[in-house]
């Protein structure tokens, strides 16, 4: 009976599919998660290549391939010295992939209140601090 599975399964469960389906928003756009955190951060007003590297540090692969990767498209302007910023197809770009990542997060919590997402999320985070308290690192 599924009612039966610990909440790790559930949270791994629930991990994979939401990886699948961000995989699958940006592979339809013919990118990579990379190239949309990259993108996403230019958006979000990172201008120096080297913020972008430090900002998706904890990412692997290689942020400045996908930097000039996202260059060749003609979505990222690189035309001085360690600035780099979205050119117009870029917005474009960034505005149609993160209308369908919006639309993978508000199927993810179809049929929930606000309160119920917010109470999930509060007890998903209480439940990250005890385990890290007990391994010594909270």
């Amino acid at each position: 009976m599924d009612d039966e599975r610990p909440i790790g399964w559930w949270v791994k469960r629930l991990d994979a599919l939401l990886e699948e389906a961000l995989d699958s928003v940006v592979a339809a756009e013919g990118l990579t998660r990379r190239h949309w955190q990259v993108l996403h951060s230019l958006a979000g007003g990172v201008d120096q290549e080297a913020d972008v590297v430090a900002a998706l540090a904890g990412f692997s692969g290689d942020a400045l391939g996908v930097v000039a990767d996202l260059a060749a498209r003609g979505w990222v302007d690189r035309r001085r010295a360690g600035l780099v910023q979205l050119t117009a197809d870029g917005v474009a770009a960034h505005d149609r992939v993160s209308r369908a990542v919006g639309r993978v997060h508000r199927h993810t919590a179809d049929g929930l209140s606000r309160q119920e997402y917010e109470r999930t999320v509060l007890v998903l985070t209480r439940m990250v601090e005890n385990v890290e308290r007990a391994l010594g690192r909270g």
